[in-house]
């Protein structure tokens, strides 16, 4: 019944007058199924920035931790507690892909400073 074109964002649907008779017969309504023939739907999609998205969830945090940050967000002008813990948690991320990045960064220059390999990149270059 559902084809997809080329546009991955659009979709047609196809009812045959069999499959409508038999939507019908079991007691379905128009409200339940279309109408026989082609029927196209173009759904629109929005890009989300996931850093902008927000994402409800539950989770366990031990209680000191939770004290700590409700304490700190009681102070005069001290963002709330939520947003508080988002951002030392933005804070490890973004160190955790520094360091990631300083490690691809160290990796890339002892290759490139590695005659075994420039050597063999230039033959891998030959041959191709």
């Amino acid at each position: 019944m559902d084809k997809n074109t080329k546009n991955s964002e659009e979709r047609i649907l196809e009812v045959t007058q069999e499959e409508y008779d038999e939507a019908m017969a079991k007691g379905w309504t128009d409200d339940d199924i279309s109408k026989p023939g082609m029927h196209i739907f173009r759904r629109r999609t929005r890009k989300i920035n996931p850093r902008e998205a927000k994402i409800k969830m539950t989770m366990f945090i031990d209680g000191d931790i939770l004290q700590h940050f409700r304490q700190r967000a009681d102070a005069p002008n001290a963002a709330p507690y939520q947003t508080q813990i988002n951002q030392e948690l933005r804070a490890a991320m973004e160190r955790d892909l520094a360091a990631e990045e300083n490690k691809l960064d160290e990796v890339a220059k002892k290759l490139l400073n590695n005659p075994n390999f420039l050597q063999a990149i230039s033959e891998k270059l030959k041959a191709a």
